[in-house]
């Protein structure tokens, strides 16, 4: 909510876009209105850290967002988070450091949204492999060191066995 309230016109889409891709900071920054195809909820990532682009896919709320800024853009910026005085793009720190004063919360960077896309990726049952591709990883390690899992998650494994044990019956051998 602290991010929807900023004064920065961009914080809430870019922060929406983080936290339902995964993308980093600088690919959200970088995007431009070429890269976004709004037909099919696409955003291409041309430049990326590990110089591999990708394609990620974009949920309603973001595309309605996009929307809303495409249509009071200056056409003369083809960058989606365009800074207003100036030709590049926006720098959102300020906006970003009083959303987290705002909303109480603290010891968080913007980086931590990519390993809440990735955490709440595997809680939903994403595969490795899925949340490899979206977050454009190279391997395997670098997915598991972005994905934190508490007890409550992985519970289920436990009732899993639990239930192939005792076959419906309620600890039978008690």
């Amino acid at each position: 909510m602290a991010c929807r309230k900023s004064k920065s016109p961009y914080l809430y889409c870019i922060v929406l876009i983080a936290l339902t891709t995964g993308a980093r900071k600088s690919e959200i920054l970088n995007l431009t209105w070429d890269d976004i195809e709004f037909d099919i909820h696409i955003a291409h990532i041309k430049d990326s850290k590990n110089g591999h682009p990708r394609r990620v896919g974009l949920v309603g709320c973001v595309i309605e967002e996009l929307e809303k800024i495409k249509s009071s853009r200056d056409p003369r910026k083809n960058l989606i988070f365009a800074s207003k005085t100036a030709f590049g793009r926006v720098d959102i720190k300020k906006s970003w450091n009083s959303a987290l004063l705002s909303a109480e919360i603290e010891n968080f960077v913007f980086h931590g949204l990519r390993h809440h896309y990735c955490s709440m990726g595997a809680k939903a049952g994403a595969s490795g492999l899925q949340l490899r591709s979206q977050l454009g990883h190279s391997s395997a390690s670098m997915t598991d060191h972005y994905t934190h899992l508490d007890a409550n998650a992985t519970r289920f494994i436990g009732e899993h066995i639990e239930q192939r044990l005792f076959k419906g019956d309620a600890y039978a051998n008690k």
